[in-house]
């Protein structure tokens, strides 16, 4: 307890208290350590003697004795031996050692002392005592090594250096361990007063707690200790502590646990613990209390750390005297009497002193600066044997002879004080200390930022006030922190929050300050004597204590903030009054442009990167608004007030998607009903959660208790509790963000009225985006400025682009030029200035060659490295124009496919779930795309049914709903009530397999996780709002741009018809614009043959049949004319089998007719004429395939309406076909189109093997087609394929009216071997057990097999074997894509130059036959 008072730091200290403390150390280990060797003798003795009996433990004088630290050994082991008995001997060899070892340093160090110490320089004015005093104190901080006798001469070894780097570093590392504890002692010291007093409540403990509370609470206040208050404060808990770690001590004697046990009232409540208790059957034995908890052994640590802070810094004040504001006045006015007495040798003085031989000139300037009496008028001089240590590095050009000698460098160091009767060298001194410190703030950028960053945080100490109520009831439930939570909310709610929250900072502090008062002492163990109340009082451990200060810190940071903006705003009001009109006029005109251009250039960077954020914020907040919703609603299990959220939601998409004005007014109104919403939620489950509210609700509300955690009123645990209330709270927060800070900006932005030019436009202005570019990357990397204003580049093209840049680099060289001269004229003024300030030259150092060459290598090295940044920001500028390009090309995409994007994926959700909540999704959507008139409607709709869908399935996952309840249970009928013979495929009918959950047929069931079967209608829904936010991106973007929608929908606008024949590129192009275009009616003819060719059942056959009645139309024109009607029966058939895939409902437990005792319908046959059937039900996947058809032919229908537009003619080129009766070889002059048969090009090559030979080739895939597979439908291919091969060649030169001819009765046959294939195949699908009984030659005269997945095909074929590989129409459908594709080569201009050609060859050829006949 005395050993932190004592002084460590000096070798002559320990001649002193330190010395007279390891003596007394010394002899009282000894003395115990004999005493206790006589002890054991003695009592051992006696007991030998039997003097005394043998159970002597606990008796009268065996306590005596053991409280005094006498304990007998009798019984124990090795360990608790050891114990009991090493620790004297250990005290008393460390307490001999240390006492030795310090002596011989104390004498050696005297005699060094004596032969180093030199009285020449000695000040007259110190006395020998003062001497001694200043020696000590100089002596005592570090201790000379004795390498003196190193010669100067010799390198310095590795190990050397090693130990200097060390000892440099433990120098450092003192000195800021020093300065720690001289500056942050008051902050160490309220710390562990706060930490010694919520570690064990008590009423002793709470002196240091209040004591705590005290400091906080007047540091928060704006308020300053005076230094001998806090000195006598810490004064006072030093001795209560010592106090308090005494009587702890004392308490783990016998004696007083037995005077006052340790459950006893008042142990209690003073604190005081057992941690150790005695038995007297072993009472050498160390036995700890049992149920003790961690902070018990804690305590006494944290009072001893505690009690030796503040007897250090007791110890480090005693050396140095306290002064307080008085003393500081009075020294003031005495300096003003007499500016000219010397300066008292104070203990800080002498440090001083010290310092100025240890370290150099700039830190020694540093280091006064921290001083608390430093005066400019002082001049010190140090001196080692009279000579200046300063004097070789301030006069560099004198000679090295000049200084100290070498040997008189290492002895010891000498002071004087000289004042300085000049006045004005000391406002001299005081101007460059002015400027140094105006320099070092420039020169220091990064702890600028760092002190505007802080004092930002400051300015938002609100916030973390606000967070903090928040948590501190979310976190400790009860009706005193209920309070914070309305109050935080209330605050959070009201627009300039900041304000009100600061003129509430004081109450805020008083009620924190109540609630840690009233925790404190109901934390105290009195647990039978002061009861708990309920709600509102409650027993906590005290740990929870630190967090709750830990939020109390924000209060007091917040009232700190508060009132000193205050004293601020009155000192700048006291300011502004004293200034006269006149002078504010005259020195407006000079300093405030000076002072403003000097801000703007500093906040630049700052306000465009705040710009930046902030405009980010407005644009993506919504989507964070959005994320919060999912995440409130989806967390957890499903309750009521999660599915309202839900609702909302939905309510909020639902109306931006369908009417987007009515949206935008009450946008705000929604986001004030969310919060209020959240507000009452937060409310209701906060008050639920105590112990009186649930009985009240159910007496109101008539619920019970599993109707009301349906709602989502019920006890949580406090880690449950936590989470269920800590995401509403955020998202409250979020929501009140968007709502205060961005949501007008946010209006503004998404107005599609308010049109401003492209120019003011932040999103796609180049201008802007390149200004931001510059200003940060010339500010962040040469704040002095090298770029050109190249933010009016306009990006356009790349041979632009190329010239500016060049351009730009003849600029970047002048300003390089212009830069380097500046910096010359900057020298040559600087060195100006010296000579004309300095007067004396030889104080200066001239510039030599070396600094001149240094100087230049870094200018040119800066200027190269302009350059680079120069080039580096063109560059990134163009990287944000490809940008900007890419991303106006991808919502041009995404425009033209989007609608594709939106039908495929809700007719892929309901195909893959089908209920009679989706039919209405595909009843919307099979006639919407045909009727483009109908796509708007059909998108809202689906958007609300898919809302309704969503809320539905949601309220379905309550557990209050039980299936079980209201599913049924069909008996399964007997065999003379149903035709199905097996009865294992009965029991898999959804009749019989198990309970039916009427809910299921219309589409809602059981699901965990829920945000896993709401996935496909959230992506729906998703995609829809998207598909609107495509639209209206394109509508404002062209608003603002000044641009018209395209004629067409392509991806490369300049490509048109003309461009066709341009080479392979462009070709290329075209057709990714118009293949659709010119292709659409042969695309959506074999999308029709894969219709038929998956499915191979009824529907497929009417598909068959309509194909075959296009066809028969031949002429496009006719084709377009009942192309409506093909439509119209392609929705509807879709509708119809959706129809048919939904059935009736099977709750009645009514099965089809068709499965009746005497139908002649088997599971086979029900599939290929797809009926619904519970067995086997229908394939809703076939519907994907009659989808695609639909799709192309709407788009089709699309074709044949742009067909009639002259725009869409001029670009894409017409669609009408070629005269069929044209002929070839007169109309081959006045043919459109280039002739291309010379091959004067790649793309004309291609043509050539296109138009040319590719009829050949269909020849070759049609033979394959009838020889790949033996049936009869074969031959009729083989004898077309050897008609064209024999009359091929005279039938292209015939009329283009008679190819076709010939050429559309081939394709009729392939479409009737397709067809009838198709009709077959219920013979293959669903008769086929009969037909292998009874008409195998049927089978293998048509090749007839089920290519279809599902059929119950008969696995025994050893009577008649199915050839499966051979049928199928996929050969079909081969040689029908083939046929159409010769058909429009027929049908093409192209053609005619292939004709033309062939018959001028027969032509040639002839005329050489007949010339050769006539040279016979």
């Amino acid at each position: 307890m005395i050993s932190p008072f004592l002084k460590y730091n000096s070798l002559l200290c320990f001649a002193g208290h330190t010395g007279r403390l390891l003596k007394s150390l010394c002899f009282t280990s000894l003395s115990f350590l004999l005493l206790n060797i006589i002890f054991q003798i003695t009592v051992n003795s006696l007991e030998a003697r039997k003097n005394i009996n043998p159970q002597y433990n606990c008796t009268t004088w065996e306590k005596t004795f053991r409280q005094l630290g006498f304990q007998s050994l009798k019984g124990t082991d090795a360990g608790n031996g050891f114990r009991l008995f090493v620790p004297d001997i250990g005290m008393f060899i460390a307490s001999l050692a240390t006492w030795l070892f310090c002596k011989k340093l104390v004498q050696k160090t005297v005699t060094e002392e004596d032969a180093q110490y030199n009285t020449q320089f000695v000040n007259e004015e110190l006395t020998e005592a003062g001497k001694i005093d200043m020696d000590e104190a100089l002596m005592c901080e570090d201790d000379f090594d004795g390498e003196d006798d190193v010669n100067e001469g010799e390198e310095e070894s590795t190990k050397l250096k090693i130990l200097r780097k060390v000892a440099s570093f433990a120098s450092k590392l003192k000195e800021f361990i020093g300065n720690m504890i001289a500056t942050a002692g008051k902050v160490v010291v309220t710390i562990l007063l706060g930490v010694t007093g919520m570690m064990l409540p008590s009423l002793t403990s709470a002196v240091y707690f209040f004591v705590f509370l005290g400091l906080c609470t007047w540091w928060s206040c704006c308020r300053v200790f005076d230094p001998l208050i806090f000195s006598c404060l810490c004064v006072l808990m030093a001795i209560f502590s010592a106090g308090h770690l005494i009587g702890l001590y004392l308490y783990q004697l016998q004696f007083f646990q037995e005077i006052i046990p340790p459950n006893d009232f008042y142990a209690r409540l003073f604190g005081v613990t057992s941690l150790v208790q005695t038995d007297c059957s072993s009472t050498w034995q160390f036995i700890a209390t049992p149920l003790r908890n961690w902070y018990h052994y804690t305590n006494p640590v944290v009072l001893l750390v505690l009690y030796y802070t503040l007897a250090t810094l007791i110890r480090l004040w005693l050396q140095e005297p306290v002064i307080s504001y008085e003393d500081n006045k009075e020294d003031e006015e005495g300096e003003k009497e007499g500016e000219y007495s010397p300066a008292p040798l104070t203990a800080e003085r002498r440090r001083s002193l010290w310092y100025g031989t240890q370290y150099p000139t700039d830190e020694r300037k540093l280091l006064s600066m921290t001083q608390d009496e430093f005066k400019s008028s002082d001049v010190l001089l140090v001196t080692v044997n009279g000579t200046p240590v300063d004097y070789h590095p301030i006069n560099t050009s004198l000679p090295i002879e000049n200084g100290p000698t070498k040997i008189d460098m290492y002895s010891t160091p000498q002071y004087k004080w000289e004042h300085n009767d000049d006045i004005s060298e000391k406002k001299e001194e005081e101007e460059e200390e002015m400027e140094t410190e105006v320099s070092e703030k420039k020169e220091n950028p990064k702890v600028h930022a760092m002190v505007v960053a802080l004092q930002f945080i400051m300015k938002q100490s609100y916030i973390c006030a606000l967070i903090s109520m928040m948590a501190w009831s979310i976190t400790y439930h009860s009706w005193l922190t209920f309070v914070l939570l309305i109050w935080s909310c209330a605050l959070w709610m009201i627009r300039d929050r900041r304000k009100y929250a600061m003129i509430s900072s004081p109450f805020m502090v008083i009620y924190g300050n109540m609630l840690l008062t009233l925790q404190y002492i109901w934390s105290i163990d009195l647990n039978p004597e002061l009861r708990e109340v309920s709600g509102l009082l409650e027993r906590k451990k005290p740990e929870e204590l630190a967090s709750k200060i830990l939020f109390n810190v924000t209060f007091w940071l917040l009232l700190r903030q508060h009132l000193t903006e205050q004293k601020q705003l009155k000192v700048k009001e006291a300011t502004l009054s004293e200034i006269k009109v006149g002078s504010l006029d005259k020195e407006d005109e000079v300093q405030k442009p000076e002072e403003e251009e000097e801000e703007d250039d500093e906040n630049d960077i700052m306000k465009v990167l705040g710009n930046m954020v902030m405009a980010m914020f407005v644009k993506y907040w919504i989507y964070v608004c959005g994320g919060m919703f999912f995440f409130v609603s989806f967390e957890g299990k499903i309750v009521m007030y999660k599915i309202i959220y839900m609702m909302l939601f939905l309510f909020c998409v639902a109306l931006y998607q369908v009417h987007y004005e009515w949206w935008r007014r009450i946008l705000k109104y929604f986001w004030m009903s969310v919060v209020v919403y959240t507000m009452l939620v937060l409310i209701l489950i906060y008050t639920y959660q105590f112990k009186a509210f649930p009985p009240i609700w159910m007496n109101m509300t008539g619920l019970n208790e599993e109707k009301l955690a349906d709602l989502g009123l019920e006890t949580f645990t406090l880690g449950d509790l936590f989470t269920r209330i800590f995401i509403p709270t955020s998202f409250l927060l979020v929501c009140i963000l968007h709502l205060h800070y961005f949501h007008d900006h946010f209006l503004q932005l998404t107005d599609l009225k308010a049109v401003t030019s492209k120019q003011d436009n932040t999103i796609y202005s180049h201008a802007k985006v390149n200004g931001r570019v510059y200003l940060i990357i010339n500010r962040l990397v040469h704040p002095e400025g090298s770029l050109p204003d190249i933010t009016m580049m306009n990006l356009t093209t790349e041979s632009e682009m190329i010239d500016k840049e060049e351009k730009q680099m003849e600029i970047y060289a002048q300003q390089k030029a212009l830069d380097h001269n500046s910096e010359d004229e900057w020298e040559k003024r600087d060195e100006k200035r010296g000579r004309e300030g300095g007067g004396d030259t030889d104080d200066e150092e001239p510039v030599t060659e070396e600094s001149e060459e240094e100087e230049e290598t870094t200018t040119d090295s800066r200027n190269k490295w302009h350059l680079v940044i120069d080039r580096l920001t063109v560059l990134f500028l163009k990287f944000l124009e490809y940008f900007h390009k890419m991303q106006v090309f991808a919502w041009w995409v995404l425009e033209l496919h989007i609608i594709k994007i939106v039908s495929s994926y809700i007719i892929w959700v309901t195909v893959r779930e089908v209920s009679l909540l989706n039919y209405v999704f595909i009843i919307a959507w099979a006639f919407a795309l045909p009727y483009s008139q109908f796509r708007p409607l059909a998108s809202s709709v689906c958007t609300v049914w898919t809302c309704v869908i969503i809320v539905c399935k949601m309220l379905y996952q309550l557990s209050t709903i039980e299936p079980l309840s209201f599913s049924s249970n069909c008996t399964m009928p007997s065999p003379n009530q149903t035709n199905v013979d097996n009865r294992t495929e009965l029991e898999h009918s959804l009749l019989y397999s198990g309970p039916i959950d009427p809910s299921g047929w219309v589409g809602l069931k059981k699901s965990s996780p829920i945000l896993a079967y709401l996935r496909n209608n959230l992506l729906m829904l998703f995609i829809l709002a998207f598909e609107v936010t495509i639209y209206r991106h394109q509508e404002y973007y062209r608003c603002r741009n000044n641009l018209t929608a395209p004629v067409t929908k392509t991806i490369f606008h300049d490509i048109t018809r003309q461009h066709l024949d341009d080479g392979l590129i462009n070709c290329a192009k075209y057709f990714i614009n118009y293949f659709f275009y010119k292709f659409g009616m042969e695309t959506c003819f074999l999308l029709s043959v894969n219709v038929i060719g998956q499915r191979m059942d009824f529907f497929a056959m009417i598909h068959a049949f309509w194909l075959f009645a296009i066809l028969y139309r031949r002429r496009r024109k006719a084709i377009a004319e009942i192309w409506h009607r093909y439509c119209c029966f392609l929705a509807c058939i879709i509708t119809f089998q959706y129809f048919l895939c939904i059935g009736i409902p099977p709750a009645p437990c009514k099965d089809y007719p068709w499965r009746y005792y005497g139908a002649n319908f088997n599971s086979n046959i029900i599939k290929w004429l797809y009926f619904p059937d519970f067995i086997v039900r229908p394939n809703p996947l076939f519907l994907v395939y009659d989808f695609m058809l639909l799709l192309c032919a709407s788009l089709q229908r699309q074709v044949f309406e742009d067909e009639n537009k002259a725009a869409v003619r001029i670009m894409a080129g017409d669609n009408v076909e070629i005269c069929m009766n044209l002929d070839a070889a007169s109309f081959s002059q006045h043919n459109p189109v280039p002739d291309f048969i010379h091959c004067r090009s790649y793309l004309d090559m291609a043509k050539v093997v296109m138009f040319s030979y590719l009829f050949w080739f269909v020849l070759t895939i049609i033979f394959i087609t009838g020889t790949t597979r033996i049936s009869i439908f074969c031959m009729g291919y083989l004898v077309a394929c050897f008609y064209f091969l024999l009359f091929g060649g005279d039938l292209l030169l015939k009329p283009i009216r008679s190819i076709l001819r010939y050429w559309d009765w081939l394709i009729a046959y392939n479409v009737f071997v397709i067809t009838m294939k198709n009709i077959l195949s219920i013979g293959a699908c669903g008769y086929v057990h009969s037909l292998m009984e009874n008409s195998c030659w049927l089978i293998q005269a048509f090749s007839l097999a089920c290519t279809v997945k599902g059929y119950n095909i008969p696995t025994d074929q050893k009577l008649c074997q199915l050839p499966s590989g051979e049928a199928g129409i996929i050969w079909d459908s081969i040689c029908f894509a083939f046929l159409l594709l010769q058909r429009r080569v027929f049908m093409s201009y192209y053609f005619l130059h292939v004709v033309a050609d062939i018959k001028s060859s027969q032509i040639l050829a002839s005329r050489y036959v007949h010339i050769g006949n006539c040279s016979m």
